[in-house]
């Protein structure tokens, strides 16, 4: 297990909404509930969407079922798995799972049906980073002052990237905004659920964040505020000011994980 592992977690409502979609979950080294020998450390943040607190209530249920179902014992999976593509299935498995859930308790109240999430899921072992992702929540990592976006956006602006229809940086049309392609929930939208391991190092940090940050304050900002802060309550605090100073529109949600 990794040691001295030092994080914090910070979610503000922003300048212009009502009620805080936005959920996030920590499991480390000093939780007694879950065995964080056996599955590693867990970092869930969530950005719900719906009307009314449809985006609230999808946001928490992911984060709280996605953590008890990682660390369940009755998850079914592959025999004959390596430890790592033990922790993968696992992880996946859980996100397939939450999804159906969350679309089986909106659709028990006319109020909440089409509620989503997006889901962003971070776990830790000693030499690993393991790493889930459905929606335009992110993973950051910093390595010897390089700051590089671990997952991939499913939203409508990525897939007109990825088709070269427009390059990146470039003005995206209005019209698509941040329109998701994949959620947890919604109308059964989800395909695939986006999966990547990498090896640690000492001295990494992350960065888990919902689009009322990276919509506001830009990579490079970001990058330069995980560098300026080695302290990670003091990045989350500095963070969290860039996106208010910068509009605000948002709620915005952060997790910065020190190694």
């Amino acid at each position: 297990m990794i040691r001295n592992v030092r994080h914090c977690e910070t979610s503000n409502i922003g300048l212009q909404r009502q009620n805080n979609e936005d959920s996030f979950l920590v499991v480390d080294q000093l939780c007694s509930r879950r065995d964080v020998q056996k599955y590693g450390m867990l970092f869930v943040i969530a950005d719900g969407l719906g009307g009314h607190a449809a985006g609230e209530i999808a946001s928490k249920m992911a984060c709280e079922e996605t953590v008890a179902g990682y660390y369940a014992e009755d998850l079914i999976v592959a025999d004959n798995l390596d430890d790592v593509e033990l922790k993968i299935q696992k992880l996946e498995k859980t996100i397939w799972s939450v999804h159906n859930k969350i679309i089986e308790y909106a659709g028990q109240q006319e109020k909440l049906c089409g509620m989503g999430t997006t889901l962003s899921a971070l776990v830790l072992t000693a030499d690993k980073a393991i790493m889930a992702h459905v929606g335009d929540s992110r993973i950051y990592r910093l390595r010897n002052n390089s700051c590089e976006m671990m997952t991939v956006d499913h939203t409508k602006s990525q897939v007109m990237i990825d088709g070269f229809q427009i390059r990146p940086g470039q003005e995206i049309p209005r019209y698509y905004g941040r329109i998701l392609t994949q959620a947890l929930g919604g109308y059964d939208d989800l395909f695939a659920v986006f999966t990547r391991v990498e090896n640690v190092q000492s001295g990494d940090v992350f960065l888990l964040c919902t689009d009322g940050l990276h919509d506001l304050v830009t990579d490079n900002e970001i990058r330069e505020i995980l560098i300026e802060n080695p302290l990670p309550h003091t990045a989350c605090d500095k963070l969290v000011q860039a996106a208010i100073s910068n509009g605000g529109h948002d709620d915005v949600t952060v997790i910065v994980i020190q190694l």
